[in-house]
Order: C-alpha cells, then structure tokens, then sequence
C-alpha cells in the first residue's frame, strides 16, 4: 500500500491532470437516435400501437406509446417509463407479465424484451417527439442533403501569408484562420513530430536513438527528412496493424456473437483471418476501392492463384462477423442478418443509417422503405457463411463455411477429364505390392471369393460398375488397426437422396445397430455434408464426421481410410492433409468382414464405378497414403488450409418483398434489387446534382459486385468523402463533419467543405490510395502543428474548429498497451497466429464467466488478442474498446477511476512495470541516477529534469519495503518496479502532444 500511495504521489508530480472534453450538445445522441429507430420503434409498431396509439379505436389503460410524452406520461397506472431504470419501469412489468400482460395475445420473445429493457437502461432516448406518430419528412433543405450532392471541384484559396503554407491543405485551413482574424500556433518541436508520426503511423513510440537520428536529420532539411520518416513508418509491417484496428472498428469486428437476446454467446472461431486480412491489405495498399470491393462480393472477383482466391473468401467476412439475434421464437432470423449487413455496409462506406428505414421510410433522411428492401433483396440472395455458432440452434442454425484450398477450384476441364475412363501405369500395381496388402483387386472381374448383393457388372474398362449393387467379402485378420484404399466413381446426383452413397463398411452384415467403419457421401439430409466424404461408427456409438471437399459427380476419385486405435484418417486424392481427421471408436469388434460400394444393411449403395481395391492389416502413414495416389500418375487433390466465415450467391437470387412493420409475418409489394434513390432527390436550385447511375443487378445475380461498382463509381458523392473524414479524424483528432457515422440530415455538417471535396478528390485521383492520403496529411503543416498555444490563439479559436493547433489526445487502449509491452523490452512485434479461441466453437458464457478463461497472456501487439464481443480482453477493457456490436468510426473518449485504478492494480501492469525495473536496474554498476534516466527513456521518450530526478530519488529512498532489508534484492526490485509504474500510469505516458 506504501508503494501504491508512493506511485500515485510521484504520477501527478510527473504530469498533468486531463479531464474527458464534452461530447456536444444535441439533445439525443446520434447513435441513441439510431438505436430507437431500429431496434425500438419497429417492436413499438408491431405489438404496441394496436391498442395505444392515436390511431387505436379504443386507447387500453389511456396509454399512449406513439409519442416520446404519451410514453413518458403513461397511462392509469403512471408512467410507463423510467429512463435509466428498467425494474422502476411498468412497461417492463407488462411485458414479463407481471403486473399487466402486453401484448395481451403472447409474451413478446425474451430477445425482444431485453432490447427494450436495454433501451430504458440506457436513458429510454425517444426523437419522436410529442406529436403522436408524426409524418415522415419529405422535403429538404438542399443544405441538409448535402452528402448527397456531387463533390464541389474545389481549388485551393489564395491566403494572405503565402509563406505559411506547406501544402494545398494548409492552404484550405489558412484561409478559414486568416477570416476569421485568427491565426495558427508555432510548430511542433522535432521531437514532439517524431513521436506524433510513430503513434499515427504504427500505434508506438519510437526509440530515442529514433527520436535523436530524425531530430539531426531534420534540423538540416526539416520537410525532407520528415517525408523520409514518413515514408519509412508507412511501409512497416505495423502500419497495417495500427490502420487495420481503425477499420476493425469501422466493420463491428468481433470474435464472438456476443449476447443474442437469450444470454447466449457463441464463438466465431474463424473471425480472425478477416482481421489478418485486413492488416494485409493495409499493408498492401490495396486501393480503397478495391478494398470495399473485395469485402463486399470478394468471392465473385476472379483470381489467378489459390492465395488469391483465398483472401477474396476472406475478405467477405466482412459481412458475416456481424452479431446475430437468437433465431429460437425469432421468424425474421434471416431478415435481421441482412439487416446488420445493410447498416454496417450503409454507415461504414456512405456514413448513413439506412437501416432505419427497415419498417418505415426513414424519419429523416431521403431513404424510403422501397429503397431498403432494394438493398434487402441484394443481401437476401447472398448466403451467409457464419459456422456452427456453437451448434446451438437456439442461437442459429449452423452453416457451412469458405474452404480456403491450396489450389484453385476444378475448372470444367479438369472435372472433364477425370470424368473420363480410370488408366493406371503398370507402377501403381508394383507401388501398392510394395506396402504389403492383405488384399488387392483390380476389380475388373468379381473376385473369387467374394459375393455380390444384387447385380453388379464388371469389365476391364469401367471396372465394376454398380447400381443399387455392392460386394462383399472378408480379411484374412481382424486386426483392429487397417486401412483401405481404392478408387471411385459417383453418378448420383448429391441431393437425389438422404444419403448419396455409402462406399465402404467394415462391421457385421445385417445387424440393425449397423456396428462398424462406415465411410460415405452426404446427400440432401444434411446440406453441409452434401457431395462430401463421411466416417460414421453405427448406431450405438452414433459418431458421425464429415469432410470439406465436394466431390463433382461423375469423376473418379481415389480415398485411403486408416484407423489405429480410436483415430481415423481419411485422405482424397492425394491431399497432403486428410480430409478426415477424427477420434473415432471402433464398433466393429473382431469383425473382419467389409461391404464395398454399399454399406452392411443395404442402404444406400454406390450408383457409379469402383476399381483396384486393397486392404492392409496396418495403419498407413501419410507419406504411404499419399504414395498410393502418386503411383497413379494424376494430380493430387487440393489441401484444405482452413475455413474462413463470408459470402456466396444463393443458386437462385430473388428480389425482396416489402416487410410490412419490418416484419416477414406480412409483406408488401415486390421491390426489384438496387441502391438507393436519395441521389436523384437532393436538389440544388430546383435541379438534381446527382450524376450517378442507377444501380442495375443482373436476374442470376445477387448485386453485391454491382453494388460495390455502384458504391466506388467516382461519381459517388459520399464513398470517398466518408473515407477520407475516417483518415482526418484518426489523424487529427476531430473530423472535418464530426459524425463520421452520420453523414444525413441530423449528422454535423462539414467545418471545411471545400477542403473535404478537395480530399476526396484527391483521394480518387491517387488511386484511392490510403498511404498516399495519409502521407498528404501528414507532411502538411496544419497537422504538424504544436498542440501548445498562447492565450490569443485560444480566444479566437476556443474549440479548435479552425485547426489552429494541434489536438493533444489520449492513447488508445491498444496502443496504451503496445507502449507499456514496448517500453518494458517485452512486445513481440511478429504477427501472432490465429487466435486463442480457434478450435473452440462454444458458447463462452455456459458456464458463466467461462469467458475469461479463454483469454491468453501474450506479448504480440493488441490487434492479435481475441477480441471477444461481452468479453474484452482485460488489458483493454477499460480504455473505452468498442464493443463490436455496431459500427464505430469514432471512439468514445472517457476519463474513469476504473482508468486509474488498471493502471495501480492491473496485475498485466505490475507485470511490465517489474520486467521494466529489471531491465533499468541490471547493471549493478549503475548510479541511481543512470537509471532513473534510462526509466525516463523507455517510458516518457526523455531525460528527466533536474527537479523530476530529485523526486525520483527521494520516491526510492522513501519506498524501501519494512518487510525485506532495505539493501536485498527483492526490496530493490520492488522500489525499482514502484517507480517504473509511476512512470507507466503518468498522463505523460498516456497522451500525445
């Protein structure tokens, strides 16, 4: 307790005290705004309004719930609600049947209810007003619409001292300052830029040899050697770790569903190659718009190599990482899933909240219901590949996932080619002699020996050939321990039946239990099995395991089955990897007896081809396995490399019925697939400014890639802009339109219009170059500007609307943790692998507080650790991490004890304080001195000064712990590790100037 007083002592003698900045003054929150519309007002309409809303004929109780006052003033019974307080509320009350019963019909489903109880806890926001059920706006103010009006081609103003600026920007910001008989602060010292590029560019500090060489570099030539910095910073690896949790943040990025509505939270344990990805692509430069593209219909871009093909499935996670409602007791499953895609696809790259208009046309913003239902049928006919969400199906129903392969798909003529007769070189026969089977048949004449259930025909050009036929025979050994290889051919179309085909059995014929080895092809009874490889182990046991490989029908195919002891492996083609890879317990007993082509009751024989068949009283290893398909002379099958959530076209793409109340239970009219009409609406002087086409989607088509063409066309008049205002904002702390989420008509209108024209412009000129824009910015001079400023700077520009210096800001959660792993020499700045959680596929919650299990100590970059929805890293929780539920292009920025409290008692932070102290104090040659100094280095980038060293050394002599001897290691280390946490929670360390 000594030292923890002692820390907190010497904290604020090295720093300053910040306080939180105010978050504006509207009277309802743009993303409490967001939250009634889309989730409040449609279960408001649907199940309330009936009987308590002015158009009622017969108002139950007196109550109104169409109106913000009918609701708060309540009915007979009092208010029905209580902003803030969920238990204190009656509407609460009625909907869990407690004092009333509403609906009086049936409960509303518990998902429903806890998002308005939700809605109460956090203040009951209501934007409707006290007119009940007031009409939908429907003219504009051309100002209003703004966003929605082409890009003003804007030339840089001529400005008063012309020496002043660096670049075009300066030249837009200059010009506002010089009207409004202001001017700028000084600019930043070296040292301060240094810092404030490595913590924009990469998220950490710079080194102080760093600081030093940049610091002499730019005293000579201050805008070259700053352009070389920059360009050094961009092209590191962390660039695209820093810029990438930007986006994260943007695309609600989540490794987990988080609460469904029934307190169930399942993982995603795929999520994590979508945030790899994204740090690649970043890192890559890939072209923004090509970049929006991929996410949205990666999966329909062509690619030359497998890694291609691999990164575009990926990249469409961008619409399946999204949260999902609870599907039990919820119709609308599908429909709310396509509802989170439009909004996150709306906000992310047009900055509106389109999926307010899902039951109504939007309150305020030119967005019709047709409008919304055009993009619903888009993402209607696209299907979501989101996993087993952990096979609970009161979460959601399980489905399949991308198969990320080492080769390319199978392109006709290869399938075409396999399609034709099975010719094998004289060296298969001698390469299978080799490993010494019990068994081998080349199968072009029934073997002697062997018995047929029902007719089979054999020849030595199609070998055996079986409809609604198998044959049967037995090994010479019941070994427990075997394996199987042999070659064949399916005709059967995969969803024909239940099952496809049962190739192989090993088990006792007849007996209804069906003991043994079964080996398979899944067919319609379960769609993500169909046309793929399955073990099944019989009825008692009832272990069932399926591949990922769909096997075109009609082609001949080779598969080795082994089993040693409980595992069994089962290989394709030659793939490196087996396709199935499972615990599996025998049933067989010592039953040696094996049904080929057909499994050991009858059902569901092979309709196709079979050929060279061999049974070795071993397990083969992989390196044989594979050897057997080598032999043969044909390609080896493709390696599945993992599974990755996203995308795909449904079969049958379909245009979207209006929902009335956002409801499928009754629908409206047809709406043929688009975008949005609000272009064609913003006027200026009484004529549309809007040259963008009409979005047109193909009839075999879903419209995702069209849409992504539709949304980069240059002339779109919001992409570009949205994007570039995320880049301003994370760079200078204060977009240029201060609701980077909200670009309509009740979001904060552009401070520089010119200039974010001009960006945007610019922007596409470059390529859609996100390092490029980046560069733009930073090597101007408004950003390189102090943060420090007099009292003339401060009266003309109170709020920095101007951009007349520089806004100090707090590091970010992630970026407060790389810096204490960096400054204690324990970051690990390779990529970590994977994610802790990728081979869990559970619900993180069952049992409670299961959750904090999961997380795993690591040293790699905060981007890496699982970012759970519900369940936050600890390191991070604290520091205003966005929860993932929901688009976040800007984060809140707060100032709480829980902040100060991390920082004195986070067992992560006493940690790296200790490893710190270690590293000062190693050198037992040192003076107290030098070592203060080299505390100061590696956490506040500089030397200490003279009053901040006699503190420090009167903080050391003072720390000495009564319980050890004050010249002991152990007390050396904890005075030392006392103050290298002082230094660590300092406000120094936590903000950039």
């Amino acid at each position: 307790m000594k030292h923890r007083t002692l820390l907190l002592l010497f904290s604020l003698l090295t720093c300053g005290v910040y306080v939180s900045a105010s978050v504006g003054d509207e009277p309802i929150p743009n993303h409490e705004r967001q939250f009634f519309e889309e989730k409040i007002r449609p279960l408001l309409v649907a199940h309330c309004y009936k009987c308590h809303s002015a158009a009622a004929k017969e108002v139950g109780g007196k109550l109104l719930l169409d109106s913000r006052d009918g609701m708060m003033r309540g009915g007979e019974s009092g208010p029905s609600v209580v902003p803030g307080d969920p238990d204190a509320s009656l509407l609460l009350d009625a909907l869990h049947y407690e004092t009333f019963e509403m609906p009086p019909d049936k409960p509303l489903p518990e998902a429903d209810v806890r998002v308005i109880a939700e809605w109460i806890k956090r203040g009951a926001w209501d934007p409707r007003g006290t007119a009940a059920s007031p009409e939908v706006q429907t003219k504009w103010k051309p100002e209003e619409l703004w966003s929605f009006q082409t890009r003003h081609a804007a030339t840089p103003p001529n400005v008063e001292t012309s020496a002043w600026p660096q670049s075009d920007i300066d030249r837009f910001i200059l010009h506002r300052i010089e009207a409004a008989a202001a001017r700028p602060t000084a600019d930043a010292d070296l040292r301060t830029l240094a810092i404030r590029l490595h913590y924009d560019l990469i998220g950490l500090p710079p080194s102080v040899d760093e600081i030093d060489d940049f610091v002499q570099a730019a005293e000579k030539d201050r805008a070259t050697a700053t352009a070389a910095f920059v360009d050094n910073l961009l092209a590191r690896p962390q660039f695209g770790e820093h810029w990438g949790r930007h986006w994260l943040d943007v695309a609600r990025y989540g490794e987990s569903n988080g609460n469904d509505g029934l307190s169930r939270n399942a993982t995603f344990p795929h999520a994590w190659r979508y945030r790899d990805y994204v740090i690649d692509a970043l890192n890559r430069d890939i072209p923004y718009d090509r970049f929006l593209t991929e996410q949205l219909a990666g999966d329909l871009l062509p690619a030359t190599t497998a890694d291609e093909r691999n990164r575009l499935l990926v990249a469409t996670g961008f619409l399946a990482i999204g949260s999902k409602p609870a599907v039990a007791m919820n119709s609308d499953f599908a429909m709310d899933i396509v509802d989170d895609q439009i909004n996150v696809v709306s906000t992310a790259f047009l900055g509106l909240s389109v999926a307010c208009a899902r039951c109504h046309d939007h309150k305020h913003d030119p967005i019709p219901t047709s409008d919304y239902y055009a993009l619903a049928g888009i993402f209607q006919s696209s299907e979501t590949l989101y996993g087993l969400a952990a096979n609970e199906k009161l979460t959601a129903p399980p489905t399949e996932l991308h198969i990320l392969s080492s080769q390319l798909p199978e392109d006709d003529a290869q399938a075409e080619q396999r399609r034709g007769p099975l010719q094998l070189p004289a060296a298969y026969q001698e390469t299978v002699q080799q490993l010494q089977p019990e068994i081998h048949v080349s199968l072009d004449q029934l073997p002697e020996g062997w018995e047929k259930v029902g007719e089979p025909s054999f020849s030595a050009e199609q070998f055996a050939t079986l409809k609604e036929s198998y044959v049967q025979s037995a090994a010479a050994s019941a070994a427990a321990d075997y394996s199987v290889s042999f070659w064949f051919k399916n005709d059967l179309d995969n969803l024909a039946r239940p099952i496809t085909a049962y190739l192989f059995t090993r088990g006792k014929p007849g007996d209804k239990q069906i003991p043994g080895d079964h080996l398979g092809i899944g067919g319609k009874h379960e769609p993500t099995r169909s046309g793929r490889l399955f073990v099944f182990n019989g009825n008692q046991k009832k272990t069932s395991i399926g591949g990922s490989t769909v096997i075109p029908v009609g082609t001949w195919n080779h598969v080795v089955l082994t089993r040693k002891g409980k595992r069994v492996r089962v290989y394709l083609n030659g793939a490196n990897a087996p396709e199935i890879d499972a615990d599996i317990d025998p049933t067989f007993g010592e039953e040696a007896r094996f049904s080929l082509g057909g499994r050991s009751d009858n059902f569901a024989p092979l309709q196709g081809n079979l050929a060279h068949f061999s049974w070795f009283s071993k397990s083969l290893t992989a390196a044989e396995a594979q050897s057997l398909h080598d032999a043969s002379g044909q390609p080896r099958g493709a390696q599945q490399l993992g599974l990755a959530m996203g995308v795909r076209d449904k079969a049958k793409p379909s245009d979207c019925k209006i929902h009335i109340n956002g409801l499928g239970a009754k629908l409206g009219a047809v709406v043929p697939r688009g975008a949005l009409t609000s272009y064609h609406v913003a006027q200026t002087s009484g004529e549309s400014t809007s040259q963008l086409p009409d979005l047109n989607v193909p009839d075999a088509a879903s419209g995702r890639l069209e849409l992504a063409a539709w949304l980069t066309d240059p002339r779109h008049p919001q992409t570009s802009r949205v994007m570039v205002n995320r880049v301003w904002l994370n760079l200078m702390g204060e977009g240029l339109v201060a609701t980077p989420d909200d670009f309509g008509v009740y979001g904060a209108r552009p401070t520089h219009p010119e200039l974010l024209d001009w960006l945007a412009d610019d922007f596409i000129r470059d390529g859609w170059s996100l390092k490029r824009l980046i560069r733009t910015i930073v090597l101007s001079r408004t950003y390189q500007l102090s943060s420090q400023y007099d009292e003339h700077v401060a009266a003309a520009d109170p709020a920095n609307a101007l951009y007349t210096r520089f806004r100090q800001r707090r590091l970010s959660a992630e970026q407060l943790r790389d810096s204490i792993l960096q400054a204690s020499g324990a970051l690990d700045l390779q990529p970590a692998a994977g994610s802790p959680i990728q081979e869990i596929d559970a619900l993180i919650n069952m049992p409670p507080h299961e959750a904090s299990t999961l997380h795993q100590p690591s040293d790699h970059r905060s981007v890496y650790l699982c970012m759970m929805r519900n369940a936050p890293p600890p390191e991070l929780a604290a520091f205003d991490l966005p929860t993932g539920l929901k688009t976040t292009g800007r984060r809140s920025q707060t100032v709480l004890p829980a902040q100060s409290l991390f920082l004195l008692n986070s067992p992560f932070v006493t940690e790296q304080a200790k490893r710190l102290a270690e590293h000062v104090s190693a050198d037992s040659n040192a003076s107290d001195e030098a070592k203060i100094t080299l505390a100061f280095q590696r956490t506040l980038l500089r030397n200490p000064t003279s009053a901040e060293l006699t503190a420090a050394l009167k903080f050391l002599a003072e720390a000495s712990n009564a319980s050890q001897p004050s010249d002991s290691s152990a007390d050396t280390l904890s005075r030392w590790g006392a103050f290298c946490q002082s230094l660590l929670a300092s406000s120094e360390f936590r903000y950039i100037d």
